[in-house]
This record gives structure tokens, C-alpha cells and sequence, in this order.
């Protein structure tokens, strides 16, 4: 993964605070999780037993996901109690992996996936039966080579419905994929700061990219990443007609402003957290229930 537009250094994440944003906190215990705290808590949903029987063995990952022994890593083969697996040549593989990342990274993870279930849950989705991913501690430089990444290549839910960025959903013929796909990239910008998907560039074709830095989770006008996920939000939820190129102009302006105020969001998203979360919320649950807005 490359990106261009981090600022240098990570500024402090604020305290979440009103409107949706307050009723996930209740909800999902986003302020400090830790992740000791995380799996004691595992027991209490019952969205985390996998219909894919993992086998409970574990399988060897490539040796570029081994991080040395000098730094200090958290190591994980479930979020939360979901199961993460590694299809890349193997795909359909169930072998439980050691994945590796730091320790206030899969507190991050944990929220997040909180926060899917949660959202597709309003949505009429099941319990995630596991996820899939390409990597999250990766022997490279930036946040992968940090161990505070994470490349998202599927989720599947109980009953079936999956998101599969492997499989390039974002470019889906079948408007519900593209939806669904922009609800899990929705979901990743509430928790992480730099997402790069399938319209951000080829590279990621085949994998949602989240990462640790530069928070905290605001709308930049002057981010590609960020312009092209709303451009391709506006599109498919609203049928804005928008080029995806990553620049911040009149149209696109226009179609986020109509976005923002059918979706009921109070503040400014490019300033205000809660107000950006809010809307990424919403998004999430049209997303999900494949509903226009």
C-alpha cells in the first residue's frame, strides 16, 4: 500500500459524542477497549460462531507476516471471536492463521467489527461467520511494516451474503454488491483514517486497505481516497452521475451536500467527527439494506 496524502505524524483521536455516534458508544463500548477487556466480552454475542467450521488448526502464513522478534505485536487468529482467513492461492482454506499486529491496532479491530455487526445487523444481516484477509502485519514500509494495517479481502455473513473486495465488488454489475461493498468501506472510515478501495486505485482492486494514521476519521476534501469513496457513494446511492477522480469540485459538492441533508446529518463532516461518523452510519445501513437515498 502507498499513500501519498498522510499528513506526518497521527493526531489524538477525539472523544466520540452525540446523535449516532453516542447511541454506538452504548452499544458497542468504543471509548478505550482493551483488548483484554474485548475477549471477555466475546461470550456475550452470539454472532461469532462461524457456519464454516474452521478446522482449529493453524496453517503457516508467509514468512513476509512474520514480524521480527524485537518488535512488540499482539498475536490473533480471531477478532473478536470471528476467525480471520487467508485465501491468497488457497482460497476456501479454513486453517486458523497467527496473524500479527500491535496491540492498540487490534483494539481498533475490535471496534470495528463491533461496528459491523452492528450495522449490518439493522440491516437484516446475520452473525459474521468469518472474514478474510490479505495481511495485516506485512515486512514493507508504512503502516503494514508498523503492524497497524489491514487489508480486508472478504466478510461473510450467517446465511451466505458476503462482501468480496477479492472479488472486486466495488465494479459488481449487481447494484446490491456495490452497495453492500460501499457499506463495509463505510464501516472501515468510521474506525480507520486511511481506507483505500477498489475505486481508489488498481492496486486495490482486490482489498479494502485500513490503516492507523493520520487520525482522526474526517472527511478531507483534498484526500483521493476520501473524494472517490463519495463520488462512488453518490452514484450508487443516488445516481449522481459522477466521475470518480478524486477531485473535490462543483458537482461533487453539490451531490454530497444533497447526500448529507437526505440523510439527516447536523454539522459539518469535513470538521466535526460525530458528524462524519453519523453519515458513515447511515450510509452503512442503506448500504445494507440496499437502499437508495
Amino acid at each position: 500500500m502507498q499513500e501519498n496524502e498522510r499528513p506526518t505524524g497521527a493526531a489524538q483521536e477525539p472523544t466520540e459524542g452525540t446523535g449516532d455516534t453516542r447511541h454506538l458508544n452504548r452499544r458497542l463500548f468504543l471509548g478505550g477497549l482493551g483488548a483484554a477487556a474485548a475477549t471477555a466480552l466475546v461470550a456475550q454475542s452470539g454472532a461469532n460462531s462461524p457456519a464454516w467450521a474452521s478446522s482449529e488448526t493453524t496453517a503457516q502464513l508467509p514468512a513476509s507476516m512474520e514480524p521480527p522478534q524485537t518488535m512488540a505485536m499482539r498475536t490473533f487468529s480471531k477478532i473478536d471471536g470471528t476467525p480471520v482467513y487467508y485465501w491468497r492461492g488457497d482460497r476456501g482454506n479454513t486453517s486458523l492463521r497467527n496473524w500479527q499486529c500491535t496491540e492498540a491496532f487490534y483494539d481498533r479491530l475490535v471496534v470495528w467489527i463491533r461496528d459491523l455487526r452492528d450495522l449490518s445487523a439493522d440491516g437484516g444481516f446475520g452473525g459474521i461467520d468469518f472474514l478474510v484477509s490479505a495481511g495485516f502485519y506485512v515486512n514493507k514500509s508504512g503502516q503494514h511494516g508498523a503492524g497497524t494495517a489491514m487489508d480486508l479481502d472478504l466478510v461473510r455473513w450467517n446465511g451466505g451474503r458476503q462482501s468480496s473486495p477479492l472479488d472486486g465488488h466495488h465494479s459488481a454489475s449487481d447494484k446490491t454488491l456495490r452497495r453492500r461493498y460501499l457499506a463495509v468501506d463505510a464501516t472501515c472510515r468510521r474506525r480507520f483514517r486511511y481506507v483505500l478501495d477498489g475505486w481508489y486505485n488498481s492496486d486495490h482492486h482486490d482489498h479494502i486497505h485500513a490503516d492507523f494514521g493520520g487520525l482522526p476519521t474526517l472527511c478531507q476534501k483534498g484526500s483521493s481516497s476520501d473524494t472517490k469513496f463519495v463520488q462512488a457513494m453518490c452514484n450508487n446511492f443516488m445516481g449522481s452521475g459522477l466521475a470518480v477522480d478524486g477531485i473535490w469540485g462543483s458537482k461533487t459538492q453539490s451531490a454530497f451536500t444533497q447526500a448529507k441533508n437526505k440523510l439527516s446529518i447536523e454539522g459539518d463532516p469535513h470538521t466535526n467527527l460525530d458528524s462524519w461518523r453519523n453519515m458513515l452510519a447511515r450510509i452503512a445501513r442503506h448500504g445494507f439494506r440496499d437502499d437508495a437515498f
